[in-house]
């Protein structure tokens, strides 16, 4: 990996915006959820993240993981090595990422989505602190 695109990442991320919507119909989903969270990238290199949802009327729930990084192409990899879900402690969370100028956008792959049990497409937007 370039030594200037790792650079990027480092740091500390304030979560900004989250999109969901069903993949085969583009419905929009969570538009009454307020989701609030950081992810973190060291040098070492490591990564951590928590974010926490909080949808009216529901208890607040909190993901979090964190395991080393790397960069793979257009994507960061996620390294599980402890996680709040544990079935995700081995499994590489795989994050296609996009620069926009202080802005790190984050997309996972279009998969099952475990808080609604639908196909859908994801997009988490940080803005670096």
């Amino acid at each position: 990996m370039s030594e200037d695109l790792r650079a990027k990442f480092l740091g500390t991320w304030k979560l900004i915006g989250v999109e969901r919507e069903v993949a085969d119909s583009g419905a929009k989903l969570d538009e009454d959820v307020t989701q609030t969270g950081f992810i973190c990238y060291t040098n070492e290199p490591r990564m951590m993240v928590i974010i926490r949802r909080m949808e009216p009327g529901k208890p607040q729930q909190i993901t979090s993981y964190a395991g080393p990084w790397t960069i793979e192409g257009d994507a960061v990899v996620h390294h599980v090595e402890m996680a709040t879900r544990e079935s995700w402690v081995g499994v590489p969370q795989i994050r296609h990422f996009k620069f926009e100028g202080d802005k790190l956008i984050l997309t996972p792959p279009v998969s099952e989505d475990y808080t609604h049990g639908a196909v859908t497409r994801r997009s988490l937007t940080w803005q670096k602190l």
